[in-house]
């Protein structure tokens, strides 16, 4: 079996030399196939085993694959670990500084992105108008307080009327009492006339006399008891006279209450004519200028609080499942790429932001497309990281919050 192959098999001329392997692995010119030189007619040693051993870098690709696999797998089927977007942006809670007193603006004490502190003056509006008003509330006050001063003296007087009118009908009592006693002896003595005359032991003039004076003295106690009555009367007039009194004194204390709220007012409005920083900021949209005249609410200028920046990250409503308060977050500000903030998330919007726009989403009407909506999440800047003292409100930002159970 170790003869070459016959040249006529393969059509060739019988001095054509043939280098081919024989059907063995053997050369024709004697060399076996795996290039080892065996002599002419010659055995060769053991064919190769049919599957050779896999290379060690066959090894480490097939694993490297494996990998790859099973971490795109686990990347598909596992719960993402943390969510992104960058539909966020840097935010704070701007205020806007307007006037509650009407004027003209006569002086502007701060410049452009100027940083202020709380109470620091900002505006002040020509005061003319508001000390003429104060001036007249006060007046109107005093006026007022004297008005209280006078119906309390009139109580007074009233009250030495009633003693008055009290000693008056005690003393009526006292001349009825005489009165009486004056007609009870008028009376007896004229009884006793009248029985001597009968018998002569004295004259009829004198029986008259005494007769007289019994009516006198009948007269006398029906004027004291009308006197009494005189008296009695003018004590209750005197009593009446303190419900309108007292009623006046009231008025006068109202007015007194009138005019102290009508003097804080003008006192208040005096006060508003210089405007102050209600927080700490920094001036903004500056639009008010000295000779202008403001009405109340009318926006003069900006007060940002760059020192308590925030970022508001629109998260879809399928990101937000497993989002909590409290979780870590990054946020990366385009305006300074190579500077990434750590932040934790402060709190979620109680709606998505369609239902805080000017026109809310409606899907009851119409046909209906279905939109993934966006929930506001707030995230809140650690303290104390460089960086922070450049971000400004409405900056790009990409952020990412860390989904830990």
């Amino acid at each position: 079996m170790n003869a070459a192959v016959d040249v006529r098999t393969r059509g060739l001329a019988p001095n054509d030399s043939v280098t081919g392997t024989s059907v063995n692995g053997t050369t024709a010119n004697g060399s076996s196939a795996n290039g080892v030189g065996a002599p002419s007619g010659e055995a060769s040693p053991s064919a190769a085993p049919a599957h050779a051993k896999p290379s060690r870098r066959t090894l480490i690709a097939a694993a490297v694959a494996l990998l790859v696999a099973a971490a795109g797998t686990a990347y598909i089927v596992l719960p993402p670990s943390s969510e992104t977007t960058d539909n966020a942006y840097v935010g704070a809670d701007v205020t806007s500084v307007a006037p509650k007193v009407r004027g003209l603006v006569d002086a502007v004490l701060v410049q452009d992105n100027q940083r202020v502190r709380a109470g620091d003056p900002l505006v002040r509006i020509d005061p003319e108008e508001f000390d003429a008003r104060v001036a007249a509330a006060a007046a109107d006050l005093a006026d007022a307080r004297a008005n209280v001063a006078a119906a309390r003296a009139a109580l007074t007087s009233l009250d030495a009327e009633e003693r008055l009118a009290d000693a008056n009908v005690r003393a009526a009592q006292t001349s009825i009492r005489s009165a009486n006693a004056q007609a009870d002896r008028a009376i007896a003595d004229r009884e006793r006339y009248d029985s001597l005359v009968a018998n002569g032991s004295v004259s009829v003039r004198d029986a008259a006399t005494i007769r007289a004076a019994s009516i006198t003295a009948e007269q006398d106690v029906a004027r004291a008891i009308a006197m009494h009555e005189v008296a009695q009367r003018q004590a209750n007039v005197t009593q009446a006279k303190r419900a309108t009194l007292d009623a006046d004194l009231q008025k006068s204390v109202a007015s007194v209450a009138r005019a102290q709220s009508a003097l804080d007012l003008a006192t208040q409005d005096q006060r508003h004519a210089l405007i102050v920083a209600p927080i700490d900021g920094v001036v903004g949209n500056r639009q008010v200028q000295v000779g202008d005249y403001v009405q109340p609410g009318s926006r003069m200028l900006t007060l940002v609080p760059l020192q308590a920046v925030y970022v508001t990250a629109n998260f879809k409503e399928t990101q937000t499942e497993r989002m909590r308060i409290g979780q870590r977050a990054t946020v990366r500000v385009d305006a300074l790429p190579n500077q990434p903030l750590t932040g934790v998330v402060d709190s979620l919007a109680p709606a998505s932001g369609s239902q805080f726009s000017l026109l809310p989403f409606e899907p009851g009407t119409g046909n209906f497309t279905k939109i993934v909506q966006r929930v506001p999440v707030k995230i809140r800047f650690d303290a104390g990281q460089p960086g922070i003292d450049a971000l400004r409100p409405g900056l790009s930002v990409t952020a990412k919050v860390a989904l830990a159970e």
